[in-house]
């Protein structure tokens, strides 16, 4: 197999690597930009939560701590996930 081709994620066959839907199955591949998007989402959650969490008082404080404890679960989730996602394409 060429490097430029992948495992389908349903049937395992070998696929191109830039194709959205698999051939022989037709199931539909997982793009990497909502890996992406899911990390710039906790990044961005994160640093509104501290500025939130450092500036103010009360229930927004306690927001914004709320927001940083989401903001590093999904940039650290999003970043795993495409970690094991390229490391099983490689594998495989």
């Amino acid at each position: 197999m060429s490097r430029d081709r992948v495992h389908c994620v349903d049937c395992r066959e070998p696929i191109p690597s830039d194709a959205r839907i698999c051939p022989h199955c037709e199931t539909v591949q997982p793009s990497p930009l909502l890996d992406v998007g899911v990390v710039v989402a906790g990044v961005f959650a994160f640093v509104f939560g501290a500025i939130l969490a450092l500036m103010t008082l009360g229930t927004t404080r306690m927001l914004g701590l709320g927001l940083i404890v989401v903001g590093f679960g999904l940039a650290v989730g999003g970043y795993t996930r495409h970690v094991d996602r390229q490391a099983g394409r490689r594998s495989r």
